[in-house]
């Protein structure tokens, strides 16, 4: 199966990628790229507030009832996500029935009624979301992160969902003005991979149905600095204590830097392969580890992560530094690579067999780089990659500002300076 996403634009400046395949579905992404981390403080949660309204109703199909049958009827479903950097609305529809799915959201984007008496019973739906999310362990540790690596904090709430305060202010009106202020055609794509029978047939037709989008620029409000830390995050109710150790990244977010990227993976797989071998196989002390991103795309941090019983953490943090260090010295050698290349033959097949995976990656590189995915390029670096240019881009990264990030009941031990005692 082929990879040929062309990238296009709308007259209103709404940015069009087509990825056609060769099966019987479309996924479909219509992405605003505006999202929770471009909020002011007595904003957190407006976007995600809006994202339900916008699938409560509109003249055409007054409730959210009327709209998913209507698509389910026509062989399809939809879904609205508000993330740190998006508001998407996406969908899945037998192809056949393509138009009536890009119709359909057009028409929750356009012409969504923002009723109030819906908006005060979304406002109960989305306070039980508030609350059911703070209970989650993993929500309570990514708001430890953002508070001690970011000084972001949203007392009694997190930035997506905000906190109870907000989303009892937020009137209708402010839903309204939020929406017209940060959705444009200029920040907006839709983004289509699937069957598609005619790329021109496709276009005209966006062309006619999205024109109601304005063209008013939207900035990006994001600005966050990262200090290094250590800090445990007690959570007795846990049984393991989360270990994160994470270090920045030593260059900018941005396609030219992509080789460099694909270098230090490979040194992250070879580390996370030894990291198992040593942790598990040998000493028994964790059932799994891999690594962690935290932060944004802007300033992101990345670094090993597992868990263990309280009484292993000083002993597992040991024994990851002298993982690391060895494989510093030792360097990731061509048989590696080799594995690791043959490996990435199943993880490209099933990336061209799948229009979500397609649909998703195409997202990701417009809303950070401005293009449609170049499949072939990321093969070619990756395929391009030597022993020598791992080393070369991994040198520094472990000798930066070091952040220690656990979660979990009480613990003895320095982990900084049991760190720095074992790498070496």
């Amino acid at each position: 199966m082929k990879f040929e996403a062309t990238l296009h634009k709308l007259s209103n400046g709404v940015t069009v990628i087509l990825d056609p395949m060769d099966v019987a579905t479309d996924e479909v992404c219509i992405c605003f790229r505006t999202g929770s981390g471009d909020e002011e403080p007595n904003e957190y949660g407006i976007t995600h507030f809006c994202e339900h309204m916008f699938c409560k109703g509109t003249p055409r199909f007054p409730t959210s009832r009327s709209g998913k049958d209507y698509i389910a009827n026509n062989g399809g479903n939809v879904n609205a996500v508000t993330s740190l950097d998006y508001l998407r609305f996406v969908g899945r529809i037998v192809s056949e029935n393509l138009w009536i799915l890009l119709d359909f959201l057009a028409d929750r984007i356009q012409n969504s009624l923002f009723d109030a008496d819906t908006i005060e019973n979304e406002r109960g739906v989305i306070l039980d979301e508030l609350r059911r999310s703070l209970s989650k362990n993993g929500v309570k540790q990514t708001i430890f992160v953002e508070k001690n690596l970011y000084n972001i904090e949203v007392p009694n709430g997190e930035m997506t969902l905000g906190n109870s305060e907000n989303i009892k202010s937020f009137s209708r009106q402010d839903l309204l003005d939020f929406a017209a202020r940060r959705m444009s055609g200029k920040n907006c794509l839709i983004c289509v991979s699937g069957k598609i029978e005619s790329k021109d047939e496709l276009l005209n037709k966006l062309e006619e149905r999205f024109n109601f989008l304005p063209t008013h620029n939207v900035e990006k409000k994001r600005h966050w600095q990262y200090t290094a830390r250590t800090a445990h995050n007690l959570m007795p109710e846990l049984k393991n204590d989360v270990i994160e150790i994470l270090f920045p990244c030593l260059w900018p977010a941005t396609i030219e830097y992509k080789y460099q990227d694909i270098c230090v993976s490979k040194f992250e797989h070879l580390l996370r392969e030894k990291m198992f071998d040593v942790l598990r196989s040998e000493n028994g002390l964790v059932y799994g580890c891999g690594f962690s991103n935290r932060g944004d795309i802007l300033s992101p941090v990345c670094g090993p992560y597992t868990e263990t019983a309280p009484e292993n953490v000083a002993r597992v943090v040991g024994l990851i530094a002298k993982t690391a260090h060895d494989v510093y010295v030792s360097g990731v050698d061509a048989d590696f690579l080799t594995k690791d290349k043959n490996l990435n033959k199943l993880s490209r097949a099933n990336f061209l067999e799948s229009n979500a995976e397609r649909c998703r990656r195409n997202v990701w590189d417009w809303g950070y780089f401005n293009i449609a995915h170049d499949f072939y390029r990321d093969c070619e670096l990756a395929d391009s990659v030597t022993p020598g240019d791992v080393m070369k881009y991994t040198r520094g990264i472990y000798d930066g500002p070091m952040s220690i990030i656990t979660h979990g009941p009480k613990f003895d031990g320095d982990l900084q300076q049991i760190w720095k005692d074992n790498f070496k």
